[in-house]
């Protein structure tokens, strides 16, 4: 499938924009209803967690990929701090509940915040 990328200004005012779009992206990949909120929910966490770094009147990107086994959603905004968030962090810990994987990238000025949720639950011990 082709990628979806959504733009728009670094304000809290579109993050329930990130969320629908993430939610329809989710509804594509037919994960659950529970998979579909927690992509919802973590969306929202990691676009919020942009919007505290974010560069001012900067913009912020998710990329939606979906493939065989998985969504991947990227977030990414121009970053005022010199560090990436701390997985240490409630958000961090939020995104890793509702993820498969959570992953942060700090190059040149941009932090990008990884998310993957496969498009069927692991097996469970």
């Amino acid at each position: 499938m082709t990628p979806v990328t959504l733009t728009f200004p670094a304000a809290s005012v579109n993050v329930a924009l990130a969320r629908s779009v993430a939610a329809a992206m989710a509804a594509r990949a037919d994960l659950t209803l529970d998979r579909l909120e927690d992509v919802r929910l973590a969306v929202d966490e990691a676009v919020s967690q942009l919007l505290a770094g974010a560069a001012p009147d900067s913009t912020i990107s998710c990329r939606f990929v979906l493939d065989e086994d998985r969504l991947e959603i990227t977030v990414s905004a121009p970053w005022s701090p010199r560090t990436a968030p701390s997985a240490a962090t409630f958000g961090w810990m939020v995104m890793n509940a509702l993820c498969d994987h959570v992953t942060a990238h700090l190059a040149d000025g941009t932090l990008s915040l990884t998310l993957a949720v496969l498009r069927t639950a692991p097996a469970e011990a």
